[in-house]
């Protein structure tokens, strides 16, 4: 398997690059935040090899993370990677967002899903992407969120739960005992 591909960029189209590495142009399929750079331009990018019965595809995303998200999204049972390539045209973290809202309907007005995809991908990876999600509590420390989500966990809510109860955690609140207290007055 290839982790990563670094080169120049040698030639582009709409939907994907050839990158000269040592020699050898590797076709990637890439979406336009990538086929902007102009040729000649050095480029990294982290690979997902898709094999088929009939080839063998690489795509390329810039950040690791994009990575990790595309091969999420071709989890889904009915996306493949062209369709999770056009999806990720979308800024990542407003795609997370209306998956962990439940917002089927505004995701299917992404180009490339329609509302059965877009009912699919928020039933299949709601849960994933709300409990990837960190707790932004101002002003506390990693160890005291930590604490309160653990103590929360033992009696027997979920993590993801709980991360979406403290994200509305207000300011003033800064002791685990406290964050527990608060939220078992808010569900």
């Amino acid at each position: 398997m290839i982790g990563y591909l670094k080169g120049t960029i040698v030639a582009s189209n709409t939907k994907s690059i050839v990158l000269d590495v040592a020699g050898v142009g590797y076709r990637v399929g890439v979406n336009t935040k990538i086929t902007d750079k102009a040729n000649g331009s050095p480029c990294t990018l982290w690979i997902h090899s898709h094999q088929t019965s009939d080839a063998i595809t690489f795509f390329g995303f810039a950040a690791e993370s994009d990575l990790r998200f595309f091969e999420l999204l071709i989890s889904v049972n009915g996306v493949g990677p062209k369709t999770a390539l056009d999806i990720l045209e979308q800024p990542q973290n407003s795609i997370e967002q209306l998956i962990a809202s439940g917002d089927a309907k505004a995701l299917a007005k992404t180009p490339g899903i329609g509302a059965k995809t877009a009912a699919r991908i928020v039933l299949e990876l709601k849960s994933k992407i709300s409990g990837d999600r960190e707790i932004t509590v101002p002003e506390l420390g990693n160890e005291i969120a930590d604490e309160a989500i653990e103590a929360l966990e033992s009696l027997g809510y979920r993590k993801s739960h709980i991360k979406k109860v403290l994200a509305k955690l207000p300011a003033n609140i800064g002791t685990s005992e406290a964050i527990v207290s608060w939220f078992l007055k808010a569900v």
